[in-house]
């Protein structure tokens, strides 16, 4: 639109202003007023208001107008005050009228102008953008609605941009509200370019004419100019035809996804039942586009009121769209499995007290952090769970996870932390935890940010209780948790139960005025509050006077007051006892604890001795480690007598002792029955080894002293977690064990060495673990068959972690006694054997040898456990057929690749899945299919340097940045580019480096000559690899060198391109030969040698075609050549 809107910007213009006007001005408070707009109803001044020192913008009403103008520029003020205080309304300041009679508004100034203003400097607005704003004044309308306005002109002039580049919707001066004075002019200031159809025809304005506008306002956002703009010398009613006859214009050429096409071309309908019925089903169809895109979804701000019922305005209720999209699976658990009761508040059958003075204080304003924070037995817990069952009645979302010492793992406090979210959010964080799984603590930044943003995106409320959280000691897990809190946002609010104050940013919390904090002496029970719950425990009866006593002495210490509750039991002097009680915490816990184990039954006593070793306990359990039978009806009994075992879920399946008291009774078992405690641990390691709860088994047998058990336990599930790709449970478990006990076991440092050469783990590591393996070969006492067994598998794994570093020469010795005896292996490893020499013939170019490694690997496929293996089989066979131009059978080798890995453990989210995502992205990249490379290419680049072999990251990093340049999110491109930069240098992978100096090339990026890169030597160290990674370096100079200018350098180039054709011509590599011709063909149409160029580019254009890599020869052949094609 080249035509200036009057009132388009709040930016300044020279003007004069007469002085009757800047009297009344300074005489309501605004000083230095400076016309920056004018319509046809008032003039809008800049000024400054004296009372504040602000500048803001007020706009007048013409003296001359009528009344009828005036009661609509009163409209305009009433219509603006109901919005104020919206994100996306343009706020009333104030609203007044001068000495002389008019009235004005006084609103912000806004300095960056009006959207139209946007566009008249800068044109388009890219469509991500576009997207984020329409969902935003979506809300807008979609309040004004609510509160019975249209606003009737909805177009960019009306649209401000704030100083954080939020866009507000301003200029009711033509909105009407139900039942207020109505011109008969029906169309009344308008904008015929963003009016729909039927008010042009005469029709009253209504919600859906408001949709169309908004929708008519997002397709000039999007190309620069109004759909149905008036064309040079065009007649009004030729222009009004058009907008009530012709279908919406084509936005796919500006390169604006289908999916958002369709949305506006909907809002855009000529029939306004065709269009969504409201503002916010408008709204929530542009969120669904953002979230098929991975774009996140913002927020449409939508005032919680019912809407208007009356006249034009009266409407079906909105209906929330289906989530759009594939459904998520659900995730993997990690491994190992964690007991539900971690993720539910202590249930407890006694009446509690009801802390309504401390809920109190910290109900009302949401803050970020909650922190409970006392010595222990303060009743932190309870005081949380009290809080969550009010949330529960007041209709809000809350979760609870409990710390215990693996926690101090971050990876594994994250998926903790993750699935107890999910339990409030089933559809928040889905598939998170498998990637903690596959990658670690190198995926712990990606998690954290992915869990804020669908919190964020979610749009509703969470509360998130971390209970006992001084459990944890780690950095990475308090780290973890201080960038939840820096990061956040305000739906998401964590409470927390400790009993330290250290491990919480609490500083910073308190400085940004979003922390509450409850201490001991909050938690400490008042006389009132202590009569109640000695009243209510029942055990011992007290005078008002010794309650206040038992109190006072207790410091109001609840765990004290339990205790004391049942040492009092049948005492006939409660008064003396309570007399001789010590302040001192630990003191009165050891007497108080005393007294109360000494009441018990032998039997009893045993049985609670014998069952305090474990964390949780259940029925089973109990009775193992007890010798008994009927552990559940003991338990029950237990938690009945009020002796400090607490059911953990509703089901009173799993009890917990309170942790004191715990802790006592582990301390009387030392000394009691002193090694008692060890069998108990043992018989708990071999409970829970039984019941596949690794973690816990592996605990007990480390406190048992069974090292070998714990060992044992550990080695012999690492192959079943390798083939499932669960690489940190690996690493975690293995930490749990002695370095010394872990040097004597081949076997097991060998799962250890294949999980940290997948996790790509500094080398020093990787050396120190073969460096023990070998050392551990000789001294452990092991058959000929198993030493070999291992000597195999771990040339094998150095043979890998070679090809990981692309550096494949030599990797045939290394495998090839696993190939010519692969019965006496593993299937895992046999499997992988054949994999690798798949992936050494294809890198020395014998892409036929590369199928039939492939063939003989299948036979051990359905003998492992988990997709590992198939995944990267199908992989590397599909990256030979691609080189081979068998383009069919490439994708059905990537597609079984995905298929495999989305059927299995993980899901879309699954290390596996995430590789066979790269290079199946990469194919349908050259095949033109864009949005599903798209897709996929951005779930491969979650695996950030995990990424398998280099062949994938060429794919995620250099592929997956130029669909984002084509996709104009120079950003997203920018990051990928920088990453891929990062990784190489940091893994010292050339190749990888070339690759990603050639898409900086190919967007532009490189300015200046580039020198031509030599062939390497045929017997150059990693011949193979420096080959592909010469030609990138030359592919990039003469692309680079062409566009210099200078002919002697472009012949040169040509020189060099003809070369390379030549030098492939007879290599059986086509797709490099391909690639080549269309470089050659690129290089003599920039020499301005067309016939040549054509005669070359012709066969590779055909090729092309019938292949169907539309993408491939847009890209590579000259600018033309698609069109040539």
């Amino acid at each position: 639109m080249s035509t200036r809107e009057p009132e388009e910007t709040q930016q300044d213009l020279p003007s004069g202003i007469p002085l009757g006007i800047a009297a009344e001005l300074a005489d309501e408070g605004f000083d230095s007023a400076t016309e920056i707009g004018r319509g046809a109803y008032g003039v809008v001044y800049r000024c400054q208001e004296t009372s504040l020192g602000r500048s803001v913008a007020v706009k007048i009403l013409h003296s001359e107008l009528d009344e009828s103008s005036r009661a609509r520029f009163l409209r305009e003020e009433h219509a603006m005050a109901r919005l104020s205080g919206h994100p996306h309304v343009v706020d009333v300041l104030h609203a007044g009228v001068t000495f002389a009679g008019r009235p004005y508004l006084a609103m912000p100034f806004h300095a960056y102008g009006s959207l139209q203003a946007v566009l008249n400097k800068s044109g388009p607005i890219e469509w991500p953008e576009v997207l984020r704003i329409g969902v935003r004044l979506a809300g807008a309308l979609a309040t004004a609605h609510q509160h019975g306005i249209l606003h009737r002109d909805v177009k960019p002039a009306n649209i401000l941009l704030t100083s954080y580049g939020e866009p507000q919707l301003t200029d009711f001066g033509i909105a009407r509200m139900a039942g207020a004075f109505e011109t008969t002019q029906g169309l009344g200031a308008g904008t015929p370019a963003f009016t729909a159809p039927e008010i042009l025809g005469g029709d009253t304005p209504s919600v859906s004419s408001d949709v169309y506008g908004l929708a008519a306002t997002l397709y000039c956002l999007l190309t620069g100019q109004a759909a149905f703009t008036r064309k040079a010398g065009e007649k009004v009613v030729a222009q009004f035809l058009r907008i009530t006859s012709e279908p919406v214009p084509d936005l796919r050429p500006y390169g604006v996804p289908d999916d958002f096409c369709r949305v506006i071309e909907d809002a855009m309908a000529i029939e306004p039942e065709q269009r969504p019925q409201s503002a916010a089903q408008f709204g929530e169809l542009l969120r669904a586009v953002q979230k098929s895109h991975r774009l996140g979804s913002d927020e449409m701000a939508i005032l919680g009121q019912s809407p208007t019922r009356s006249g034009e305005l009266d409407e079906p209720p909105i209906q929330k769209s289906p989530a759009m999209g594939v459904g998520r699976p659900g995730a993997t658990q990690l491994a190992p499995p964690t007991a539900p009761t971690k993720f539910r508040p202590p249930t407890t059958p006694r009446t509690l007290v009801q802390r309504d003075r401390l809920l109190h204080a910290i109900d009302g304003e949401r803050h970020r952090l909650i922190v409970i924070h006392a010595p222990a037995g303060f009743g932190k817990t309870t005081l949380a769970s009290q809080w969550c069952h009010m949330l529960r009645e007041q209709g809000e979302q809350w979760t609870w996870l409990s710390i215990d010492a693996d926690d101090n793992n971050a990876v594994w406090f994250l998926a903790h932390l993750i699935e107890a979210v999910r339990k409030a959010k089933p559809i928040v964080a889905a598939g998170l935890e498998q990637t903690l799984e596959e990658h670690g603590s190198e995926a712990q930044r990606y998690v954290l940010t992915a869990l804020i943003n669908e919190i964020h995106e979610s749009g509703e409320h969470i509360t998130v209780v971390l209970d006992d959280w001084h459990r944890v000691t780690s950095k990475a897990t308090i780290g973890a948790v201080e960038y939840l809190l820096d990061n956040g946002c305000h739906h998401l609010t964590l409470i927390v139960t400790s009993r330290s104050r250290s491990g919480l940013p609490l500083g910073r919390m308190r400085v940004r005025g979003e922390l509450i904090e409850v201490d001991a002496r909050d938690l400490r029970f008042d006389v009132q509050e202590a009569e109640q719950f000695l009243a209510e425990s029942g055990d011992a009866p007290l005078t008002p006077a010794d309650a206040a006593a038992l109190c006072a002495t207790t410091d109001g210490w609840v765990a004290a007051l339990q205790l004391a509750s049942l040492s009092l039991r049948g005492k006939d002097n409660p008064a003396e006892l309570i007399s001789h009680l010590s302040g001192r915490h630990r003191a009165i816990a050891e007497y108080l604890a005393e007294n109360v184990l000494n009441t018990l039954d032998p039997p009893t006593l045993d049985f609670m001795l014998s069952i305090s070793v474990t964390e949780r306990v259940c029925d089973s359990l109990a009775e193992s480690l007890s010798g008994t039978l009927h552990g559940q009806a003991r338990l029950e009994e237990i938690e009945d007598n009020d002796l400090f075992l607490y059911a953990l879920d509703e089901e009173r399946q799993w009890f917990r002792y309170h942790h004191l008291f715990a802790e006592f009774l582990q301390r009387r078992l030392e000394r009691d029955h002193p090694g008692r405690a060890t069998e108990l641990h043992r018989i708990a390691a071999n409970w829970f080894a039984a019941h596949s709860m690794l973690r816990e088994a592996v605990d007990h047998a480390v406190a048992a002293g069974a090292a070998d058990l714990a060992a044992d336990l550990v080695e012999s599930s690492g192959i079943d977690l390798l083939e499932l790709s669960h690489l940190s449970t690996i690493v975690g478990l293995t930490s749990k064990l002695s370095p010394q006990l872990v040097a004597t076991r081949p076997r097991l440092l060998l799962n250890l060495a294949w999980a940290q050469v997948l996790l790509r783990r500094p080398d020093q590591q990787l050396d120190d673990t073969f460096s023990a393996i070998a050392s551990g070969l000789e001294a452990a006492s092991l058959s000929d068959s198993e030493r070999d067994s291992v000597s195999r598998e771990t040339a094998l794994l150095q043979g890998i972690r070679e090809l990981f570093k692309d550096r494949p020469d030599g990797i045939r010795d290394s495998i090839k006694d696993c190939l010519m005896r692969p019965q006496s292996l593993r299937p895992f490893v046999a499997a992988a054997a054949a994999n690798v020499a798949s992936a050494e013939a294809y890198y020395d170019f014998d892409f036929d040898s590369a199928q039939k490694w492939h063939e003989r690997a299948r036979r051990y496929f359905d003998h492992t456990e988990g997709p590992f293996t198939v995944v990267y089989g199908n992989c590397i066979a599909g990256l030979a057929a691609h080189e081979q131009l068998d383009i069919a059978a490439a994708e059905l080798h990537f597609r079984t690749a995905l298929n495999t890995a989305l059927t299995s453990t993980g899901g879309a989210n699954s290390h596996a899945a995430r590789l066979a995502s790269a290079v199946l992205g990469d194919l349908l990249y050259e095949q033109g299919a864009i949005d599903e490379a798209e897709r996929l290419l951005d779930d491969s680049y979650a695996l950030g340097p995990e990424g398998g072999t280099v062949d994938f990251m060429l794919a995620s990093y250099g592929t997956g940045s130029r669909v984002k340049a084509l996709r104009k999110n120079l950003e997203a491109a920018s990051a990928r580019l920088q990453d891929g930069t990062r990784i190489a240098q940091a893994l010292s992978l050339p190749r990888l480096a070339a690759r990603i100096e050639n898409e900086r090339v190919r967007a532009g990026l490189h300015q200046g000559y580039l020198h031509v890169p030599t062939y390497p030597d045929s017997d150059t160290e990693n011949y193979a690899i420096a080959l592909r990674t010469a030609e990138l370096g030359i592919n990039s100079a003469l692309r680079t060198n062409i566009r210099c200018g200078d002919p002697a350098e472009i012949e040169d180039a040509c020189r060099h391109a003809k070369n390379l054709v030549n030098r492939l011509a007879d290599a059986r590599r086509p797709r490099a030969l391909l690639q080549a011709q269309l470089l050659h063909a690129t290089c003599l149409h920039a020499a301005g040698h067309s016939e040549e160029s054509a005669a070359v580019l012709a066969p590779a254009a055909r090729l092309c075609a019938n292949l169907g890599l539309t993408q491939l020869l847009r890209d590579d052949g000259p600018s033309d050549s698609a069109t040539s094609a």
